[in-house]
């Protein structure tokens, strides 16, 4: 994985060498423009591998959902990183796993047992959102009230927008060919519940614990 690492910074420098005008490898252009591309191969190499290992597992459309819901609250809601970029992909691809065979179980359960462990999710998620959203990080201290006004209302309308998804699939749950929505919609919480978990004590310790099992295996 460090390998990956070496390689995808390489080719971040190099891009944003060509993209960049002044070809000046220490101007403040230069590095905003290998940040991008960085982010950019990071997000794309995620991507690729939770599909991978998505269909090596049968949990493609769950684990794909849930990342996507996941990294979207996370921009938003701030959370605890791993202390490397690598460790911090496989970290959540562990995460969304777990998740994603979590919410394949409720599925087997009665609908109207999925939609109370759904509202006690979302009940749940709105008060860890309240009480601790946006969390601060090493990367992100989130020093400027400004910020975190901004970050904790993009937040919210995440989260409001899920509850709307929700409310909209309990009207329609009558029409036979609704089925496929029940399942978008429990794995779009189960992602939405999953970033909030992480903003607890006890989520933060459990990605920190990945982190250091990961780190002594070499990754």
């Amino acid at each position: 994985m460090s390998q990956i690492s070496s390689l995808t910074e390489n080719i971040s420098s190099k891009i944003a060498f060509c993209l960049c005008e002044s070809k000046d490898q220490t101007s403040e252009e230069f590095a905003i423009l290998k940040y991008g591309v960085f982010a950019f191969l990071q997000a794309s190499i995620a991507m690729i591998l939770t599909i991978l290992f998505g269909i090596l597992t049968n949990t493609l459309f769950e684990m794909v959902v849930i990342s996507l819901i996941g990294a979207l609250m996370k921009r938003s809601s701030g959370g605890v990183h791993c202390s490397s970029p690598n460790r911090c992909l496989l970290a959540g691809i562990i995460v969304s796993y777990i998740f994603a065979l979590i919410g394949k179980n409720v599925m087997n359960l009665k609908q109207e047992y999925i939609y109370i462990i759904c509202v006690i999710a979302l009940i749940h998620s709105f008060v860890i959102l309240y009480k601790k959203c946006p969390v601060p990080c090493d990367n992100k201290p989130l020093k400027r009230e400004a910020t975190r006004k901004r970050l904790r209302k993009n937040a919210f309308f995440i989260y409001f927008t899920c509850v709307i998804l929700f409310i909209f699939n309990l009207l329609l749950k009558s029409i036979p060919f609704i089925n496929n929505l029940n399942i978008l919609v429990l794995f779009v919480i189960v992602g939405l519940y999953m970033q909030t978990i992480s903003l607890t004590t006890i989520g933060s310790k459990f990605i920190l614990f990945l982190d250091k099992a990961l780190l002594k295996l070499k990754i």
